[in-house]
């Protein structure tokens, strides 16, 4: 018995298989590589940013305005964040086409969180208030042995 068409005719049917299924499996690695490499870089902006945000309070720190309630102390503590997100990850910036408002944006978040953190956290201490006293309850009189009616 002579197999040898029915195994050409496997061959092939697996091989038009494997055809028609080869575009949607390299568009299906195609955006799971895209999305590592979006991951990759969303790190990178993160960690920078992290980074980005020690230079954001030391400025505040030298300038002695922690709060950056002043308006030029907190907007050079932004534009060195911004310049040193843009130097520390020039590829994920351009990845992503971030600009300068948007870094400035996220820059400012992660500044905003960290102030209103640490003002949370270290609150003053203050004493308790004293209770108030407390009234205390009067004993009640038993009633005597002899009162009780009988049983």
């Amino acid at each position: 018995m002579n197999l040898s068409p029915l195994m050409d005719a496997a061959v092939t049917l697996v091989s038009a298989i494997f055809a028609a299924c080869a575009p949607v499996l390299l568009l299906k690695l195609s955006a799971m590589l895209k999305l590592n490499l979006d991951q990759s870089h969303r790190d990178a902006v993160a960690h920078a940013l992290q980074t980005a945000l020690g230079i954001g309070l030391q400025i505040a720190q030298e300038t002695g305005d922690a709060k950056l309630a002043n308006v030029n102390v907190r907007s050079a503590a932004l534009a060195a964040m911004v310049g040193y997100v843009k130097q520390a990850v020039p590829e994920a910036v351009t990845h992503f086409a971030l600009t300068d408002d948007a870094i400035a944006q996220k820059a400012a978040a992660h500044l905003a969180a960290t102030l209103h953190v640490t003002s949370v956290a270290t609150p003053p201490v203050l004493a308790p208030a004293p209770l108030p006293p407390q009234p205390q309850p009067q004993p009640q009189p038993q009633p005597a042995l002899a009162s009780l009616p009988p049983a």
